[in-house]
């Protein structure tokens, strides 16, 4: 394995959210929520909290509480699985800071099945993001694809006899089948 990869698949401190304020505006501001039977994940847009700009890279942060969970050993693997899972695929995740935090049933979860409760966590708040996704208009006139193809321009208000019997035709043959 090389190194490059070794420190790409890290955990450092740039990957957590280590300051009350970061949790407090996910808190507040949760654009994204994914309920697995184990645990809760909320996001919004990362944001570096010194500069206020926009990340490049997934933070998260850990929110197990001891009334959800009792034993410490419990609160623990909850906490290792979660940040050994989120290194894992910290690469196809999108710019977001992330809260999990667990449920009372996480404890009573297998590894395997807490393993697989977070990828499809994942991947759901991966579509998620990219679903919410708004194009600004105002980017679209600096691309060069979008100027060489526009949209196609449909006019409805003209309309051919011709068009209007094929179409009832086709729509007929479908109710008969």
């Amino acid at each position: 394995m090389g190194i490059d990869r070794m420190l790409s698949f890290g955990f450092s401190e740039q990957l957590r959210l280590l300051q009350a304020s970061d949790f407090k505006s996910v808190f507040d501001g949760a654009l994204y929520k994914v309920h697995q039977s184990g645990f809760m994940l909320l996001a919004v847009p990362s944001k570096n909290p010194e500069t206020n700009q926009s990340l490049d890279h997934a933070r998260i942060g850990l929110v197990i509480a001891k009334r959800k969970i009792r034993r410490a050993h419990e609160r623990n693997r909850v906490k290792r699985l979660a940040r050994e899972s989120f290194r894992l695929h910290q690469a196809e995740l999108p710019a977001l800071d992330i809260v999990l935090m667990a449920k009372a049933d996480a404890q009573t979860l297998s590894n395997e099945v807490l393993h697989q409760e977070l990828v499809l966590a994942w991947r759901q708040l991966t579509k998620r993001f990219q679903k919410n996704q708004v194009i600004d208009p105002n980017s679209r006139k600096n691309d060069p694809k979008a100027k060489k193809n526009p949209a196609p321009s449909i006019d409805l208000t003209q309309t051919d006899a011709n068009k209007i019997k094929t179409s009832s035709v086709t729509i007929s043959t479908v109710k008969q089948e």
